[in-house]
């Protein structure tokens, strides 16, 4: 039979869609009349009809107009500079912006990559992805599956590229303007019925952080992939979906999708990529911000008249939402205005003041309708960070009128304790009653939890979250399922008004049960003593079984608006590199023993316990309390080798041990805060039957001896190297200082027949010599009481 030719193949072709096209339309017409009909016979009212032409008309032009955007797009996608000069408004960057650079190679790159691109996110959604999100969701929904994924024959295009250079030596920044308009299609399926999205669009600054960088292949150890601001991101809805494309609806889904991209991209969440082994993900991850900014939005004049009254004359109900990176705030609205006076105060963590912005819009509310624009501010971190302060009237962009008043205070993060009582003070002397206004930032790092108790009948595994408060303010772990050691790796960050009396709170549900398995408490003021003010050990938790813990790391700092480079401290190193030249520690032949707690269980590096040794339940609790400062115990060989070279394993110049204590001098407060730390190398008490010791510290601050002068530690059971951890304060004015000395005990308890001896060493301090500018951390010898003599702080450290 002989071949028909291409011709008449695609008469053919043609045809039979004008026949399909006819049919469909007469179909749909006939439908229309058969409903205006129906309407007509059951006596509907007409206002029925009305309002669904209403909406039918409305979804029509929507989607024609997103039809249009998506196809203008996609033009760009493929060819840039036949388009470019169309649309002035989608003018790449580097068009503008003299130090972005054209990046023509990389598009040509993702060009020639982007089917392999496209398979490879195919094989991680369906293999990890989906996996993920059936075992997240009920049992009744467990049939979840992507039922296509397409990602298009377009690739995403970079308008532009800025690389920072000056920044550390051991790090890349780059930013990429990300334009993705895609011919993209990914539904899924969930018992039979598909939904999905198509022709997503995403457009928006990409920054890529590459650290840190090493001297072998592959030459940079980890990457983070995030977006400084929230990308602008639409897209359009597809089989059962698509009903979500109506007024109210459509506008709620897209608010949705954005803020789950922000709880994923967008700063402070980052992507992290690990490129070589021993890189700590975590640490790359969650870096310290680089400081905060405090915005008061005092008033503004001159905006729209949003709301037109009977009489003409104009109104607006205006109110101001504040952006930086993935947080908003709003201020009140203040009604039938348009000269409001807000005066609120809101205080922004920055993460990348280099290309980050801070937005201010400005809307008139109109409750059960969308409310209106009055207008648009953007600052640039980066400058404000350089100045410090700002406060002016500015101008709102992309409307005719309209002036917005705001004063702009840029924060550094401080690790100096003395830097928070200045603040303090200041504060009390300005007498201001902002209530938004803190003094410092707590970062926790919540890594995991171990031991926690079981269901008491099914003995069946909990499905735990944590829930974090400092104050008011309230934040949840994710939740994760049926294990009694969740590992959630989770960053969380609160203000912090005065660290001195305030507490985080943890506290952990079975969210499976839907009851609470327990929690602690941490005083903030233990940190103002720790080292760089940072805690990272384990923390007990209070459950209904003994051994539970969680392992946090805890992380204070002051804000302040005074700069100091000593306060920019270096970071520890991302990748640990083990040292060749390392000797083992049990060559040394010198080694100490680990200190240990109360009830003699051993403290590791990271200020948790090891093991114990005895009952212990009641001396856990009691170890607890007071100072969570025992991360320190892990810190003795550097903090012991700050007292001139002498050795951890000195037993002091009397060989009755030694004593760790550290002073500070609260100018704010006028008080002298101390902290006993720990002891080591006690000499055993003659006569005890162990041949161990019961100690613990007392102090006098001469030459007042009397009972309001006593400071006392707990007693530590049968132990050598007690570890005690308590702060103590004594009301002291500075000009007092130079004729004070400390008295110091370390006593054996005995009992009332007991033949022990009760003095183990004692030490005499001249407060006099302390240097009330900082805090000081200082190892001291112990002397048999007949031979004791002051000794001054050291000046070398």
């Amino acid at each position: 039979m002989p071949k028909q030719s291409p011709k008449k193949e695609r008469k053919a072709v043609v045809e039979e869609t004008l026949l399909l096209n006819s049919v469909q339309r007469y179909f749909k017409l006939a439908g229309v009349v058969l409903g205006i009909w129906l309407v007509g016979y059951t006596r509907f009212s007409v206002s029925w009809l009305l309002l669904l032409l209403v909406v039918y008309v409305w979804k029509e032009r929507h989607t024609k107009a997103k039809k249009h955007r998506t196809a203008i797009a996609q033009e760009i996608a493929r060819d840039e500079k036949s388009v470019i000069l169309a649309r002035v408004e989608d003018l790449p960057s580097w068009v503008n912006f003299p130090d972005v650079e054209r990046a023509e190679w990389i598009n040509k790159i993702l060009d020639q990559m982007w089917p392999y691109i496209g398979e490879y996110v195919e094989k991680i959604l369906r293999d990890s992805v989906e996996g993920s999100v059936r075992g997240s969701l009920p049992a009744s929904l467990s049939s979840f599956k992507f039922s296509k994924i397409d990602l298009g024959d377009i690739p995403p295009r970079v308008g532009g590229v800025k690389v920072y250079t000056q920044l550390k030596r051991d790090e890349i920044y780059m930013d990429l303007e990300l334009n993705y308009s895609s011919d993209a299609d990914i539904a899924v399926s969930i018992k039979g019925i598909n939904a999905g999205i198509k022709d997503l669009r995403i457009h928006g600054t990409l920054r890529v952080v590459m650290k840190p960088l090493i001297n072998r292949m592959p030459l940079i150890g980890g990457m983070l992939v995030f977006f400084l601001n929230n990308p602008d991101i639409d897209f359009n809805l597809t089989s059962l979906a698509n009903a979500f494309d109506i007024p109210g609806l459509s506008d709620m889904l897209h608010s949705i999708i954005q803020e789950q991209v922000a709880n994923f991209m967008v700063l402070p969440n980052r992507y992290p990529i690990q490129m070589v082994e021993g890189l700590d993900l975590n640490r790359l991850r969650y870096p310290q911000p680089q400081g905060v900014v405090r915005i008061c939005v005092l008033e503004a004049k001159d905006l729209k008249k949003a709301d037109i009254g009977l009489t003409g004359k104009g109104k607006s109900d205006p109110y101001v939402a504040v952006k930086v990176g993935a947080k908003t705030e709003k201020t009140k609205v203040v009604n039938n205005t348009v000269s409001p006076v807000w005066n609120e105060t809101f205080e922004m963590i920055v993460d990348a003041a280099d290309g980050q912005f801070l937005y201010m819009d400005v809307f008139d509310e109109d409750p059960g309708s969308k409310d209106d624009f009055l207008g648009r501010v953007d600052m640039d971190l980066s400058k404000l960070r350089e100045e410090g302060f700002q406060d002016e009237w500015l101008q709102l962009e992309d409307v005719k009128t309209g002036l917005v008043h705001v004063q702009l205070t840029w924060l550094w993060l401080a690790n100096d304790a003395l830097e928070l009582d200045r603040i303090i003070q200041k504060v009390s002397e300005e007498n201001t009653e902002r209530e938004k206004s803190h003094a410092a930032i707590l970062m926790v790092f919540l890594d995991s939890a171990c031991d926690l108790p079981r269901g008491k009948k099914s003995l069946s595994k909990p499905s735990p979250q944590a829930s974090l408060s400092v104050g008011q303010q309230v934040q949840e772990s994710l939740i994760k399922y049926n294990t009694n050691e969740p590992r959630w790796e989770q960053s969380f960050r609160f203000m912090v008004h005065n660290p001195n009396y305030q507490n985080l709170e943890l506290e952990l549900t079975d969210t499976k049960a839907k009851k609470p398995i327990g929690g602690t408490t941490i005083r903030l003021k233990d940190l103002l003593v720790a080292e760089d003010m940072v805690l990272d050990q384990k923390f007990h938790v209070k459950t209904s079984e003994t051994g539970s813990y969680v392992i946090l790391r805890l992380c204070l700092r002051v804000l302040t608006p005074n700069a100091n480079p000593e306060w920019l401290a270096e970071e520890e190193p991302l990748i640990e590199e083990p040292d060749p030249n390392a000797k083992p520690a049990a060559g040394e032949g010198d080694s100490v023993d680990p200190p240990t707690t109360g009830n003699g269980s051993s403290v590791d590096r990271e200020g948790g316990e090891t093991g114990v040794a005895g009952s212990g339940g009641a001396g856990d609790a009691a170890a607890q309390e007071g100072n969570m400062a025992a991360s320190r115990a892990g810190e003795l060989e550097s903090d012991v080798r700050q007292r001139k070279g002498n050795s951890v394993n000195s037993s002091g110049d009397h060989g009755l041990g030694r004593l760790q204590m550290t002073f500070r001098y609260s100018q704010q407060r006028e008080r002298l805060i101390i902290v006993v730390h720990k002891c080591v190398n006690l000499r055993p008490v003659e006569g005890d039957s162990k041949n161990l010791a019961d100690p613990y510290v007392k102090m006098y601050l001469l030459p007042d001896k009397s009972s309001s002068s006593k400071r006392r530690t707990k007693v530590i059971k049968d132990n050598l190297n007690p570890v005690f951890d308590e702060t103590f304060e004594y009301p002291v004015s500075e000009a007092e200082l130079s004729s004070r000395t400390l008295e110091i005990s370390i006593k054996n308890e005995v009992g009332v027949f007991s033949s022990s001896k009760t003095m183990m060493g004692m030490i005499l301090l001249d407060i006099g010599s302390l240097d009330t500018g900082k805090a000081v951390t200082e190892w001291f010898d112990l002397a048999p009481e007949e031979r004791v003599k002051a000794v001054s702080f050291e000046t070398e450290i």
